[in-house]
């Protein structure tokens, strides 16, 4: 029979595990968060550099310049790879049709999904014309040490969007693995994607893979 300081003893050491686990998700969930208010203050930046670049360069040239777009590609290109887990979700997009494919169409893959993602943000970002984040409070809903969900209020053109970012601890740091705006689940929307580019082209994923930066 278990004597009752010994049940004592193994509550307490219980619910100091328990706290111990605790603080790991809050310093996970700190990490992480600090991961996306970083990357996200630079986008805000770089929007900003490019804005009043623009400005000073029609005024000098008395006429209309355009957002220089390549180089806020490039600047986000630098501020977005250390961050999101570009491989992890390009295997998600191709879902049941990545054990059909060669290493070789995965690379391929891998590089165009990479371009087209960056392209994208990128143009998204420019006409989002963002002014503010939020990062709301941690809910604590993780139930799996490395993995973190972090929800954030976008203020942009007058309106605010709530984005959330599935986030897993790797070895060069948090990293995002999903992303979820305005209940719109873009890791599901890009793999709908592809699944019915795989139709299309009747199962050739080298026409898929090729034509995936222009789905006209």
């Amino acid at each position: 029979m278990v004597s009752f300081q010994s049940c004592s003893k193994i509550i307490g050491i219980s619910i100091l595990l328990v706290l111990c686990a605790a603080t790991v998700k809050a310093d996970e969930w700190k990490e992480a968060s600090l991961v996306v208010e970083k990357s996200t203050q630079a986008m805000i930046g770089l929007l900003e550099e490019g804005r009043l670049e623009a400005i000073r360069i029609s005024e000098a040239e008395g006429e209309v310049v355009a957002f220089d777009e390549p180089k806020l590609f490039l600047g986000m290109e630098l501020i977005l790879v250390p961050v999101i887990d570009f491989d992890t979700i390009a295997k998600g997009v191709m879902a049941k049709f990545y054990r059909k494919a060669s290493a070789k169409q995965v690379k391929d893959f891998r590089v165009v999904f990479k371009h087209s993602l960056l392209n994208t943000y990128s143009r998204a970002v420019v006409s989002f014309k963002i002014n503010d984040f939020e990062i709301q409070s941690n809910s604590n809903k993780s139930s799996k040490a490395g993995r973190q969900k972090l929800w954030v209020k976008v203020y942009a053109n007058g309106a605010s969007y709530d984005i959330n970012y599935a986030m897993k601890k790797r070895q060069q740091g948090w990293m995002v693995t999903n992303v979820t705006l305005d209940g719109i689940n873009l890791g599901m929307a890009f793999r709908q994607q592809f699944a019915s580019a795989m139709a299309k082209n009747k199962g050739n994923m080298d026409d898929v893979i090729a034509f995936w930066n222009d789905p006209s």
